[in-house]
């Protein structure tokens, strides 16, 4: 039950992954072992493989049934805020799905856009965590039939490649990106029937949220003129966005009109002494970019 993880640069890639296929078992010749990265290691091994363009892989004859087909390490969710903003490893949960939404393009903290769908779990205790996922893990998750099962029947699902993130001080929840990956209801996985077996028989239905866009959100705010939002009482429209178009017609070149901020949140990095920081509580980041 060791696991250990593997990377593959791109030279290697064009022979290599026809053979990579999860649940295969192959043997593999001709690698190197290195010390694992410091950061977002996929399991918890100080060794990683590393794949080369003359590794060799093999398919095993006989696919051993006993064969362990996944890994993972799970993280119950009282434990859930010990890491949030570590970056060490990724996380592994296990929960039911007890809300799903839609997917929906939203801009991000670095002024892009990118897909969401966020997935409500419960672990046996009564905990919830909301877990969103991201990009391609968004679209690829399929919301529309785990709402149409989860009418009815438990849905067990294991994230794995997940991160625990904090905004705006209080709120926390799991991110799924491109390491994320799900196993939901399945059988074979002693974790999950485990899980089944401790609820009840009657399923609660799985709610669905509507998680709105940007352009569903740019459709309901009311656009104002400066002048109009100077006469604005903010003691009584303290919860309403306005939007105000602005053209740039200058620059002036001797005052500064960018700041040094953080490669992970944006905000604006300050001098400690020593070094640049993040000024956001908690946030381990030391790298910048203007």
């Amino acid at each position: 039950g060791d696991a250990i993880y593997a990377e593959i640069p791109p030279d290697a890639m064009p022979s290599l992954q026809q053979y990579l296929e999860e649940g295969k078992i192959v043997y593999i010749t001709k690698i190197t072992i290195n010390t694992a990265k410091p950061s977002y290691r996929a399991v918890d091994n100080q060794y990683t493989i590393r794949f080369n363009k003359r590794t060799y892989i093999t398919e095993a004859r006989d696919q051993l049934m006993k064969f362990p087909k996944y890994t993972f390490s799970l993280v119950p969710f009282d434990k859930l805020h010990e890491f949030t903003n570590r970056t060490e490893r990724f996380l592994d949960v296990i929960g039911k799905i007890i809300a799903v939404s839609n997917a929906a393009m939203i801009s991000t903290s670095s002024s892009d856009f990118r897909m969401r769908r966020l997935v409500k779990l419960q672990d046996l205790k009564g905990n919830t965590i909301d877990l969103s996922l991201s990009g391609k893990r968004a679209i690829e998750f399929d919301g529309g039939t785990i709402l149409k099962i989860g009418q009815d029947n438990h849905i067990i699902a294991i994230f794995v490649g997940t991160s625990m993130i904090i905004l705006r001080r209080t709120y926390e929840f799991l991110s799924g990106t491109a390491a994320c990956r799900w196993y939901i209801n399945e059988n074979d996985i002693p974790e999950i029937k485990m899980f089944q077996k401790s609820l009840p028989p009657n399923a609660e239905p799985i709610q669905k949220l509507y998680l709105q866009s940007d352009e569903d959100i740019q459709q309901t705010i009311e656009c104002k003129t400066l002048a109009e939002l100077k006469e604005i009482d903010p003691f009584l429209h303290k919860d309403t966005k306005f939007q105000c178009t602005a053209a740039m017609i200058g620059i002036q070149e001797k005052r500064g009109w960018c700041y040094q901020g953080c490669k992970l949140c944006n905000s604006k990095m300050i001098w400690d002494g020593t070094m640049l920081k993040c000024r956001k509580e908690n946030c381990p980041c030391r790298q910048y970019e203007y």
